[in-house]
C-alpha cells in the first residue's frame, strides 16, 4: 500500500518537495509554495476529460485519461525520480487527493521510488491555510510605513530587507502596487490562494521577531485581501510617516516606471481615463494629451498633486498622529533613521 500523509504533518517536514500533478492552469490558480508542477494532463486534455465525464460516463473519461497519460508516464516518473536522488521527501498531490495523485504514487511504489500522497490534495491544503490565518496570532509589533505615493516606502522595505530587518513586502506578494495604475507592467496579480499561502509562510517565519516592518496598505491590494490577523495588527502598530519632496517623488516614479511608460501606453491611457469622475473630463483629456506628447513628468506631477495626495491626505496630516517621521529624499539616510527607531523600540 502506498504511503499517505496529511497536510498538517507534511508542512512541518524538512527537505520536502511537493509535486503538483494538476494541469498548468490549476497550478497557476493556486499551489503549495515551492511546489513543482509536473502535470499528468495539459489544460486542453483536462477539459476534454471533464466533458466526457459529464456528458458520457466516468468509465469513458478514465479511458481517455489513460490514453493521454500512457505516453507521458515514463517521463513523469523520471522527473520525479530526480528529486529523490537529492534525498528530498517527495509528496504528490492533485486537487482532492484523487485518481491523479493516487495513480502516480502507485506507479512510483511499483518502481520502488519513495513518495507519499497528500491526503485531500490541494483542497485540503487551501483549507489548512484559511484555518491557520483565521486563528493566527501575530506576536511581533507591526511597524507601518505610511506616506504619499512616490515617497519611497516600497524602496525602503527593500533596503531594510537588505539590512536584515524583518519585513513583509505585501505589494510584492500581491504582485500589485495598490493603486489604479498598480497592475500595469506586472502581469497577472497574485491569486488569493497564492497570496494567502505565501503570506502565511512569511508570518510563520517571522513570528518570533520583535517587530515586522510593512508598508501601509488598505485591506484590499489589487485582487487580494489582507487577513484580519495582520490587518488588525497593522491598525494597532506604530506608524512612521515617510515624506519626500515633490521633485524626488516625481523622479522616483519616473525611474521606477520608465519602461512601463513606453511598453504599456494604452493601459496607462486607459487608467488615466478611469479618473474622469474624480478629475473631470477637461483635466483628464489634458493629461491624456500630455502623456501622448511625452510630457511624462508633467503627467506624473499632476497625478500626484491633484489625485493621489488629496485621496490619501498624507501631505496635510498632523505629525502628532504618528509615532515618528522620516525624510526620505535620501533613501540610505531614511533607512538608517528607521533602523535607529527600531533599535530604540526594542530597548
Amino acid at each position: 500500500m502506498y504511503k499517505v500523509i496529511k497536510v498538517a504533518e507534511a508542512v512541518t517536514l524538512d527537505k520536502t518537495i511537493f509535486i503538483d500533478v494538476r494541469s498548468p492552469a490549476e497550478y497557476a490558480g493556486g499551489h503549495i509554495p515551492g511546489a513543482v508542477n509536473i502535470p499528468i494532463f495539459n489544460d486542453e486534455e483536462r477539459a476534454q476529460i471533464g466533458t466526457i465525464y459529464r456528458q458520457v460516463s466516468v468509465e469513458d473519461a478514465k479511458h481517455l485519461g489513460l490514453s493521454f497519460v500512457s505516453t507521458k508516464l515514463p517521463d513523469i516518473i523520471e522527473q520525479i525520480r530526480q528529486f529523490t536522488k537529492e534525498e528530498r521527501k517527495v509528496i504528490i498531490y492533485c486537487w482532492r487527493g484523487g485518481m491523479r495523485s493516487k495513480s502516480i504514487v502507485s506507479v512510483l511504489e511499483m518502481m520502488e521510488i519513495p513518495a507519499s500522497q497528500l491526503v485531500g490534495g490541494y483542497k485540503a491544503y487551501r483549507q489548512y491555510v484559511l484555518d491557520r490565518l483565521k486563528q493566527f496570532e501575530v506576536k511581533p509589533k507591526i511597524i507601518v510605513l505610511c506616506g504619499s505615493t512616490g515617497t519611497g516606502k516600497t524602496l525602503l522595505i527593500k533596503q531594510l530587507a537588505k539590512r536584515n530587518i524583518p519585513v513583509i513586502d505585501l505589494e510584492n506578494l500581491a504582485n500589485h502596487r495598490g493603486s489604479v495604475f498598480g497592475q500595469i507592467g506586472l502581469g497577472r496579480s497574485a491569486t488569493a490562494q497564492n497570496f494567502d499561502a505565501n503570506l502565511l509562510n512569511e508570518l510563520d517565519a517571522l513570528n518570533n521577531q520583535p517587530y515586522i516592518v510593512v508598508e501601509c496598505e488598505s485591506k484590499r491590494i489589487g485582487n487580494v485581501y489582507l487577513p484580519e490577523c495582520l490587518f488588525n495588527a497593522m491598525q494597532q502598530g506604530p506608524k512612521l510617516l515617510v515624506a519626500a519632496s515633490i521633485e524626488v517623488r516625481v523622479d522616483r516614479l519616473i525611474e521606477e516606471y520608465l519602461d512601463i511608460y513606453h511598453d504599456n501606453a494604452e493601459a496607462i491611457i486607459s487608467s488615466i481615463a478611469s479618473l474622469r469622475r474624480r478629475l473631470g473630463n477637461k483635466k483628464t483629456d489634458k493629461l491624456i494629451d500630455e502623456f501622448k506628447a511625452g510630457q511624462i513628468r508633467v503627467v506624473v506631477e499632476t497625478l500626484l498633486v491633484e489625485y493621489y495626495d488629496p485621496m490619501y491626505g498624507y501631505e496635510k496630516s498632523d505629525l502628532a498622529d504618528y509615532d515618528g517621521a522620516v525624510s526620505a529624499d535620501n533613501l540610505e539616510q531614511a533607512t538608517d533613521s528607521i533602523i535607529q527607531y527600531l533599535q530604540q523600540l526594542g530597548r
